[in-house]
């Protein structure tokens, strides 16, 4: 997951990337303000379960069938 950057960092970056942001707090704050979504919106599609959890549960019976298949 990655982490939020503040809104002075956010403006440093635009600028570090050619962005001119000179007298354009307002404009910059509302790109800041849709960042924040985006970044909140991509952190709720993350799934939270384990993804390698396998879904067939083994039971006593299964492992002495499987034991038995080995042996023969």
């Amino acid at each position: 997951m990655k982490r939020i950057k503040c809104y002075l960092e956010y403006k440093l970056d635009l600028e570090l990337c050619g962005v001119n942001t000179f007298e354009k707090d307002d404009k910059i704050w509302q790109r800041y303000q849709q960042y924040l979504k985006d970044q909140q919106q991509a952190n709720n599609d993350i799934p939270t379960s384990d993804t390698n959890e396998t879904t067939k549960t083994t039971d006593s019976t299964d492992l002495l069938e499987y034991k038995k298949g080995k042996k023969v």
